[in-house]
């Protein structure tokens, strides 16, 4: 598989699968791998600054709107339908791929939609798959005078089936050998995937689906017990990620200790994301193995003990971004 690619024009261009979530944005390429929080906001919040090492954030101009791109800053709501074909997600994306050094490159792109976009019952959802592929394809301009990525091709994958193909194909492109079924278990930020994958590479749409449950709500959760026992103020996304992540959170500039107040968020969570997926694999028993990806997966640990073949990808909350890119070699 050819990391470079050229069209019949001899027109160079990189490849990138970039896994753009409602809570994070993710791109992996040849020699890159970025993940920064889904965070913008419209206008201009002086955070244009863009050094070869800095992920502060950047200023840009799409659709004749300005915005601000950093995990500085609180970001507009990203949980609604639309948010795929928006302005924010476009700048974001674009903010991810100058991280990723595409800067003025020309690229291949591959992003997602969660199972429910993607198809209309067990059809393609072919309007809502061309407005995606348009919107990144329209022009995006870095305020700082830098060049954004020229995005010369844009496909779209449903994302827990882009997951599946990082799972069954290695990095050489080669095929591992289907004996059964596979399940696929993408928790993203919005919404949780469920997806069988069928010998033949075939869907089985009657065990597929998309619930309402995702890493943000477990934000949400934690807002809510600490604003009941700290009193009401303002928690940024780097509050709940370092509550998460380390049981703690600053009050008043003192360390407080919220390991049990995470935890019960964390399992309120979990128990909504178990319920989605035994209403489409049930126990699992016919299934060869299931596929715990996104970013869920490496917080809510007690969902795997249900399932006895289960099998969590490695970084899982690149499982999307890996797969797509995958898929861009394999097709190149």
């Amino acid at each position: 598989m050819s990391e470079k690619t050229s069209d019949k024009n001899a027109v160079n261009y990189l490849l990138a699968g970039v896994d753009d979530g409602y809570a994070e944005t993710k791109v992996v390429s040849r020699g890159d791998k970025v993940r920064i929080a889904s965070l913008a906001r419209a206008g201009l919040f002086g955070l244009s600054s863009m050094g070869s090492d800095d992920k502060v954030g950047g200023s840009y101009e799409t659709g004749g709107r300005k915005f601000t791109v950093s995990d500085k800053i609180e970001g507009e709501e990203t949980r609604y339908d639309d948010y795929p074909i928006s302005e924010l997600n476009r700048v974001i994306v674009h903010h991810a791929l100058r991280l990723a050094g595409m800067g003025g490159k020309k690229v291949k792109l591959a992003t997602g939609l969660q199972v429910s976009s993607y198809f209309k019952g067990d059809t393609r959802n072919e309007e809502f798959i061309a407005q995606k592929q348009a919107s990144l394809l329209q022009e995006v301009k870095a305020l700082d005078g830098a060049a954004c990525a020229e995005i010369v091709e844009h496909i779209v994958l449903p994302e827990a089936v882009a997951s599946w193909f990082d799972y069954a194909y290695d990095d050489k492109g080669t095929q591992i050998e289907m004996e059964g079924p596979c399940g696929v278990i993408d928790v993203g930020g919005r919404t949780t995937d469920c997806v069988t994958v069928l010998e033949g590479h075939q869907i089985d749409h009657a065990r597929s689906g998309t619930g309402e449950a995702g890493v943000m709500d477990i934000y949400a959760s934690i807002g809510s017990k600490l604003r009941a026992q700290f009193g009401d103020g303002i928690i940024s996304r780097k509050v709940f990620d370092q509550a998460i992540r380390t049981g703690t959170v600053k009050r008043f500039g003192k360390p407080q200790n919220v390991k049990t107040l995470v935890q019960a968020a964390i399992d309120e969570i979990t128990e909504m994301v178990l319920t989605e997926a035994k209403r489409h694999f049930g126990n699992g028993a016919h299934l060869d193995v299931i596929l715990f990806v996104g970013g869920g997966s490496s917080i809510m640990t007690k969902l795997t003990g249900y399932f006895p073949n289960a099998k969590v990808m490695p970084e899982p909350e690149f499982a999307n971004a890996r797969g797509m890119y995958k898929y861009l070699k394999l097709n190149a």
